[in-house]
């Protein structure tokens, strides 16, 4: 089933005639689980990688002192999709605590980036591709690290699709991540185009609307200009 976005309750540039000449168009994603391939945009899916290219990998040292292994967010997640009864095993993954894990004996080696995200141009309307590309990638490490400035937890790279004649079958992964939801899970797209507006203390603030200021006419409860509360 295709996901769109609900009617709005009112016309926007209608009710604030200033914000006609700023909307904007943008790309709403709607992941939904899924199996995607690699010929298509995804979130968490497989990439389209060239088999003769290096994968990307972290090369911060990972502080975290409680792992869990990447298989086993996997397979848990598994188990809980399918619901009860469970075996014993599968409870035992279940509620499997992560591992405690000294932090100053941390693993030197690098570790592979997870995919995230696939964006093809075809895809994304709005997606402002550099010349030559049709292909957006986005990994990063299942770690904190991605909320450092490190250039190594996270990856874009960009590439036109054709170029990939031969795609690598098994990439690299961690052994372990630091939360489960640093891990993706596999989503299928279902791309929508729609129209945005400045939120209102931007269009207040803009040259185009500072000879008439809207943000006091803006009733942030309910939307439609007119506040309804006492």
């Amino acid at each position: 089933m295709r996901r769109t976005t609900p009617p709005r309750p009112v016309d926007v540039a209608a009710v604030f005639p200033e914000l006609a000449g700023m909307a904007r168009t943008a790309t709403r994603l709607h992941p939904r689980p899924g199996t995607p391939t690699v010929h298509d945009s995804s979130v968490g899916g497989p990439l389209l990688w060239p088999a003769d290219e290096d994968w990307p990998m972290c090369e911060q040292t990972h502080w975290s002192s409680r792992l869990r292994g990447l298989e086993d967010v996997r397979a848990r997640r598994r188990i809980l999709q399918a619901g009860a009864p469970r075996t014993a095993a599968e409870q035992a993954v279940v509620d499997r605590e992560p591992v405690e894990h000294d932090p100053t004996r941390a693993p030197a080696e690098p570790w592979p980036l997870l995919p995230v995200a696939q964006l093809y141009a075809r895809d994304i309307p709005d997606l402002p591709c550099p010349d030559g590309t049709d292909l957006l990638q986005v990994l990063w490490c299942p770690s904190t690290e991605i909320e450092s400035e490190s250039s190594s937890a996270v990856h874009l790279r960009w590439r036109h699709s054709s170029e990939v004649t031969q795609v690598l079958e098994q990439p690299p992964e961690p052994v372990f991540v630091d939360y489960d939801g640093y891990v993706p899970l596999p989503c299928a797209l279902h791309p929508e185009q729609v129209v945005e507006y400045p939120a209102s203390f931007t269009a207040t603030c803009t040259r185009a609307s500072a000879s008439s200021p809207i943000k006091p006419r803006i009733c942030t409860r309910c939307g439609t200009g007119a506040d309804a509360r006492p």
